[in-house]
């Protein structure tokens, strides 16, 4: 899958442009703060239909403006081309393919896919259990519409059975009103957590690989699922696993008027040489840990869907030493196209500098200097 056309207008501090593009290795070139970041978000709003960095939607219209709207053309591998559309104005935000709203954002994601590498992926490690789920979240929203349709319907089980249960504590509904929610939380959650724990198996071979040559074999990293309920020894027992769990928590639920079973209470434990990366690893074994994650991510995306996504990779060559940079240029090379950040062309491998295309931002103003087709 690669990205062939983008146009932009009012997106953050990025000036409107309309871009032809092509397969392979392309570099952003600017220094900091002339919107190399806001490029790489709005290719992966026009995949994910959101953006990671905001808060609210608006935050993501240009100042001074009332709208945004991004335009991506696709050539895909397996369905053939794709055109998206993501706006947002006063009257709300729309999605659509081909010309065609689509009614919500289960519907959107996946058509196009792509993997985001940035700083902020140290918090994946370092961070709150919140970010971890996140990036459980967002990895399995791209592999599974049913992942995205089933955890939207726990969420809002769960919202209904924590105002029953302040009612309940409050005396103004009976004990057993919560058990009609509990069986729906149990059945959904289940669903989730099991596409979980089968994720987590599945990245944490893949990332350990990865992270071994990253290192190169200085030490062992592993990932495992933690879950708030006993893991079950199949997946279609979860749904049970959980109800049992939910209804022996019931009393304390009551007493705190929330639920406290389900995913979201779930963490991932990640060790290396079986020390908790979480409270110990140094800055730079972070940032090695979750770039693993996310090359693992995109391993296992294109096993699943036949094609490999987008890699948007955010200043992540600047850090590195040569010889990771090298070891990375080469992991990401069988990629159909990856777009990397950085404020030097000096940061990048000599390899790619022969064969990428080159696109500079200054004040938010974007330009193709040379093209990957013409630099292969």
């Amino acid at each position: 899958m690669y990205l062939k056309g983008i146009s932009l207008q009012n997106y953050r501090n990025l000036q409107p442009v309309s871009l032809g593009l092509g397969e392979g290795f392309w570099l952003i070139l600017g220094a900091n703060g002339q919107g190399k970041s806001n490029f790489l978000e709005a290719i992966s709003v026009l995949c994910l239909g959101k953006a990671r960095r905001a808060e609210r939607d608006r935050d993501l219209i240009r100042f001074g403006e009332d709208f945004f709207r991004l335009e991506g053309k696709f050539s895909r591998e397996e369905r053939g081309d794709l055109e998206s559309v993501v706006r947002l104005g006063p009257d709300g935000k729309e999605l659509l393919i081909f010309g065609t709203p689509v009614g919500t954002l289960a519907k959107f994601i996946g058509e196009a896919s792509c993997v985001t590498f940035s700083s902020d992926d140290v918090d994946i490690v370092l961070g709150e259990p919140t970010a971890r789920r996140q990036f459980m979240n967002e990895a399995l929203s791209q592999l599974s519409q049913g992942y995205i349709f089933d955890l939207a319907r726990y969420r809002r089980c769960r919202d209904q059975k924590n105002k029953a249960l302040k009612d309940i504590r409050e005396r103004l509904a009976p004990v057993d009103s919560v058990e009609v929610w509990d069986q729906n939380l149990a059945q959904y959650g289940g669903r989730v957590c099991a596409r979980r724990a089968r994720f987590v198996r599945q990245i944490s071979e893949l990332s350990a690989k990865i992270y071994a040559r990253l290192s190169a074999e200085a030490e062992g990293l592993q990932v495992s699922y933690e879950p708030n309920v006993s893991a079950p020894e199949e997946a279609p027992q979860w749904p049970e696993a959980m109800l049992q769990a939910i209804v022996e928590k019931r009393p304390e639920e009551i007493r705190r008027g929330m639920s406290l079973v389900g995913p979201q209470r779930d963490d991932l434990s990640i060790t290396l040489n079986g020390v908790d990366g979480r409270g110990f690893a140094s800055r730079g074994q972070a940032r090695t840990i979750a770039l693993a994650l996310r090359l693992a991510q995109a391993q296992l995306m294109r096993k699943q869907t036949g094609e490999w996504p987008i890699l948007l990779l955010d200043d992540v060559f600047a850090e590195l030493d040569e010889t990771r940079r090298a070891l990375l240029s080469e992991m990401v090379s069988e990629a159909g196209q990856v777009f990397a950040t950085a404020a030097s062309e000096g940061d990048v491998p000599a390899l790619e500098q022969r064969q990428m295309g080159l696109i500079t931002l200054r004040r938010g103003q974007i330009e193709v200097e040379k093209t990957a087709e013409a630099a292969a």
